[in-house]
């Protein structure tokens, strides 16, 4: 999971610029979509949008946007983009969709390697009532989206779009 983390920290390096303190409740402006995360991830922000890291540093978690032109070609490119820096043999599942608190969610769950060990990938598109769709991009560590399932229910069940 080295390759992971070293490959997300030039990512970080590279495109982010750190942030001074957790805020606690974040924006896809132009998706329209307001989220939170527990003060103990580590945050950063990004051209592409938001970086946040898991406190025990086994998964990280991308959120950004894209314009409704581009539409979910365009969302999916930029998934690609952050995905295939850090996983290989990556394997998708099935689609599914989802309403979430009002929020149309196309999700993938798939896995891949990461340094060779095993990793997860969880990839959702959301479309709420904004000019763009949002996207949620999760990886890390096998097990850490279980290790983390407090967490991420609390994210999920944050998601609302923003008035």
């Amino acid at each position: 999971m080295k390759k992971l983390f070293a490959a997300a920290a030039v990512i970080a390096l590279a495109l982010f610029a750190s942030v001074p303190a957790f805020a606690g409740t974040y924006a896809l402006q132009k998706a329209g979509i307001e989220f939170t995360l527990p003060d103990s991830w580590q945050v950063s922000d990004s051209k592409l949008g938001t970086m946040f890291v898991s406190p025990a540093n086994d998964m990280v978690i991308f959120f950004g946007e894209t314009n409704s032109e581009a539409g979910l070609d365009g969302a999916m490119e930029l998934v690609e983009q952050v995905v295939n820096e850090v996983l290989t043999d990556i394997e998708l599942g099935e689609d599914t969709e989802h309403d979430v608190n009002g929020i149309q969610v196309f999700a993938l769950e798939g896995t891949g390697k990461s340094d060779g060990a095993d990793a997860f990938v969880s990839i959702s598109i959301l479309n709420a009532e904004g000019d763009s769709l949002g996207i949620m991009v999760s990886f890390g560590d096998a097990g850490a989206d279980q290790k983390n399932a407090g967490d991420l229910q609390a994210l999920v069940g944050s998601l609302k779009i923003a008035k």
